[in-house]
C-alpha cells in the first residue's frame, strides 16, 4: 500500500543512496555521455525532500511536487524524463490517498509509456525504459516489491549485455557500448538498494 507516509519514507531511503552511489552514476555516465547523471539523481532528489513538508494526503499532488523538484534543479534529458513521468503520474492519481497494488503497477506502465514516448525510445533500445517494462512485468505475478525491483534491474543489465546502447548520445559510440552498462539502468538497479 502506499500512501503519503510510504512517499516520504521512500523518497528520503532514495536520497541516500543517490548520495552512496553519486560518484559511481557520474562515472557510468561519462563513459557515454556528459558524466553529469549522479549530479542530475542527487539534486532532483535533494529538491524533493527539501519540499517534502508540503507532502499531503492527496498522493497527485504529491507527485506534482517530485516533478517540479527535477524541472528546477535539473536540465540534463534524464531528468526530464523523470519530471514528464511524475506528471503523468501526478494526473492519474490525482485525489488518490492511497494506491493499491494496480495502483502501483500502472505508477510503473506511466513512467515506462512516459520515457518511451518522450524520449523517442523503443523497447530494446538499452535504456531505462527495459528495465521499467521488465518491473511491470514482474509486478504481474508478485507483490514483493524489494525483491521485484532488485531482481528485475539486475536482469534487465544481464538480459543487455553485449548490445549497443542505441539511443541518446551513447549511439555515437557504436560497438563500445556492448560492453558498458547503459547509466539509467544501472542506476535504477542502485537505486533499488532503498527497499
Amino acid at each position: 500500500m502506499l500512501n503519503k507516509q510510504v512517499l516520504i519514507n521512500i523518497f528520503k531511503k532514495l536520497l541516500e543512496e543517490a548520495k552512496n552511489s553519486y560518484d559511481e552514476f557520474n562515472l557510468a555516465d561519462g563513459k557515454i555521455g556528459d558524466g553529469d547523471l549522479g549530479v542530475t539523481i542527487l539534486h532532483g532528489l535533494e529538491e524533493v525532500n527539501n519540499n517534502i513538508d508540503k507532502f499531503n494526503e492527496d498522493l497527485g499532488s504529491n507527485f506534482m511536487i517530485c516533478s517540479q523538484a527535477f524541472v528546477k534543479k535539473s536540465g540534463s534529458s534524464f531528468g526530464t524524463l523523470i519530471a514528464f513521468s511524475f506528471i503523468n503520474i501526478s494526473k492519474n492519481l490525482k485525489g488518490k490517498t492511497e494506491c493499491n497494488h494496480d495502483d502501483i503497477i500502472f505508477i510503473f506502465e506511466t513512467a515506462l509509456k512516459t520515457i518511451l514516448e518522450r524520449g523517442k525510445a523503443n523497447l530494446g533500445d538499452k535504456t531505462i525504459a527495459d528495465s521499467l517494462d521488465l518491473i511491470v512485468k514482474e509486478l504481474k505475478s508478485n507483490q514483493d516489491y524489494s525483491y521485484v525491483f532488485k531482481s528485475a534491474t539486475k536482469q534487465a543489465l544481464e538480459d543487455f549485455k553485449g548490445r549497443k546502447i542505441k539511443i541518446g548520445r551513447a549511439r555515437m559510440f557504436e560497438d563500445k557500448t556492448k560492453d558498458l552498462d547503459d547509466p539509467g539502468m544501472f542506476a535504477l538497479n542502485r537505486l533499488t538498494k532503498a527497499f
